[in-house]
């Protein structure tokens, strides 16, 4: 009971967190990306994962820019059932992408988890990611993982390819 609880409020409190942040957002150049790819967990092999990112538009910031980001993710099980990696993990996370230069972005965001394995054990992540993007398309590598606060802590590291529009 305690869990779901926990869960709850994480959900609610990342739900009234996007709303705020879409709110005070103009939708203008706002981007809509989808990607998929494969994950690995140190040891333990790869398995299927795709995101949907919302993300807004960029605004300056010094000499760079930066935009809001939120996903959802879907981590697909692993057919083993060491590390307790054989379960299913969606992941809801929001925070921002710092455009740096010619396409080239680095995004940050803290994420809530539903369902657990030892790559993502915890309710709370942190989501890194490293990319290029076009006009519609882009490519990233981004690492989740709980950021040691929880043991164990295997995190997942992916390569993601996507389109945008």
């Amino acid at each position: 009971m305690r869990h779901r609880l926990a869960w709850r409020t994480w959900c609610t409190r990342l739900i009234a967190i996007s709303a705020l942040a879409v709110l005070g957002c103009g939708t203008a150049q706002a981007r809509v990306e989808f990607s998929l790819g494969r994950s690995d967990t140190p040891r333990h092999g790869w398995t299927d994962v795709g995101f949907m990112e919302w993300v807004g538009d960029p605004r300056p910031i010094w000499r760079l820019a930066w935009a809001p980001a939120f996903g959802l993710g879907r981590f697909s099980a692993r057919d083993t059932v060491a590390e307790r990696l054989n379960h299913t993990v969606w992941v809801g996370a929001g925070g921002g992408r710092l455009y740096l230069r010619r396409g080239a972005f680095f995004g940050f965001q803290v994420a809530a988890t539903h369902g657990k394995t030892d790559a993502l054990s915890s309710t709370a992540e942190f989501v890194s990611s490293l990319g290029w993007q076009g006009r519609h398309w882009q490519i990233l590598v981004r690492h989740i993982s709980n950021g040691d606060l929880h043991k164990p802590n295997h995190g997942e590291t992916m390569l993601l390819a996507g389109f945008a529009f």
